[in-house]
């Protein structure tokens, strides 16, 4: 899977985030690597604990700044 446009030369997803509520105050992002037949992993580990959905977000948001983030929604 790539993704090209005229200003931006052609990147590869390597992994994708997801944000899950685990308690009251519990918010967790969970990271899922995707292979390289695109097929995205069953397993995930938690890269990022936090106290509201608000502060998991601003985390995603500043890992933006440095790279590429795909985020999972459950649909």
């Amino acid at each position: 899977m790539t993704s090209q446009n005229l200003f931006r030369p052609a990147a590869f997803i390597h992994f994708a985030l997801k944000i899950t509520q685990a308690a009251e105050n519990s918010w967790w992002v969970h990271r899922y690597e995707i292979g390289r037949n695109g097929k995205l992993s069953p397993t995930s580990r938690v890269v990022f604990f936090g106290r509201s959905q608000d502060e998991a977000h601003s985390w995603i948001e500043r890992q933006k700044e440095e790279a590429t983030i795909y985020m999972l929604s459950d649909n």
